[in-house]
């Protein structure tokens, strides 16, 4: 399985990085898998990485444990995990495997070298992410948010905010 390709068939990586950047984040990167059932993410937990998915499915649920509520399942070609990489917020669910899973694991670390080569990618995956969030159902959430996130991700990869 090549991450490379992986990370090429990604909007967020095939919009936002070049041709050589995807290849030197792929690098960095490592193949994981995760037995049917396995908790992938916490909700209310801190995240020091994202996944994209090449085969197998997550549930994505929130409320805790207690009570449960399924909001997405992801699949193949899709990413999770990756608001609370790049802004340092908390995660804002559990994740769990529903069959086992094969995804690429994007770590901050791998991430931080990428922003140290190429500056320009904190507005590019910003805006990237708040656009996401309004296609995704949250445009009050998401309108002007591309200067919070792009703040946020220069905050939590240790880069001065130009609007600070």
């Amino acid at each position: 399985m090549d991450i490379r390709d992986v990370l090429g068939r990604i909007s967020l990586f095939a919009d936002a990085l070049t041709p050589s950047q995807r290849d030197q984040l792929a690098a960095r990167c490592r193949l994981v898998t995760y037995p049917r059932d396995a908790v992938v993410m916490s909700e209310g937990d801190f995240g020091g990485f994202m996944l994209a998915i090449i085969s197998g499915r997550l549930g994505v649920t929130t409320g805790g444990r207690r009570e449960r509520h399924p909001v997405a399942t992801i699949g193949p070609g899709e990413i999770v995990g990756e608001m609370a990489l790049l802004t340092g917020a908390r995660r804002a669910a559990t994740v769990t495997a529903l069959e086992s899973t094969i995804a690429v694991e994007i770590s901050k670390v791998a991430l931080e070298a990428m922003f140290l080569q190429a500056p320009d990618l904190f507005d590019r995956l910003g805006a990237l992410l708040a656009d996401r969030q309004r296609r995704l159902g949250e445009p009050q959430a998401a309108h002007g948010r591309a200067g919070e996130i792009i703040d946020a991700m220069k905050r939590l990869f240790g880069r001065p905010s130009l609007s600070s």
